[in-house]
């Protein structure tokens, strides 16, 4: 009988339990991978990676699907041109071209889209 009723006890006091208990453990979202974008409505992923343009191997030798320039969106409102790299730098040689103003020389590497304004360029990434 004292075990019957230690039962229902049990049985009674089980949602409070399970509701008191530390949830388990959630696994966390899955990193995301370099030049991707996720879609955070749809959960899809879109890999930037066949756009990234890569500098030309050598002055030299030139592939037939190789780009010896970055990509250019045309600035119509804007009044000046634009070149970019995805998820990479522009390929071409800015030290050659005098540079990036205000941006510092050795960072020139890092620049992944400029535009040219009055003969000088200027960084946007």
């Amino acid at each position: 009988m004292l075990t019957s009723i230690l039962l229902h006890i049990l049985l009674l006091l089980s949602p409070i339990l399970i509701a008191a208990s530390p949830a388990p453990a959630t696994k966390d979202p899955p990193k995301p991978k370099p030049c991707t974008l996720h879609s955070p409505t749809t959960g899809s992923f879109f890999d930037l990676n066949p756009i990234s343009l890569s500098a030309p191997s050598s002055k030299g030798s030139h592939k037939s699907d190789e780009r010896s320039t970055s990509w250019h969106a045309r600035g119509y409102d804007y009044g000046a041109n634009f070149k970019l790299n995805i998820c990479a730098p522009v390929i071409e040689d800015l030290a050659e071209m005098g540079g990036i103003k205000g941006v510092e020389e050795g960072r020139w590497a890092n620049v992944s889209g400029y535009y040219e304004w009055e003969g000088e360029r200027f960084s946007i990434g």
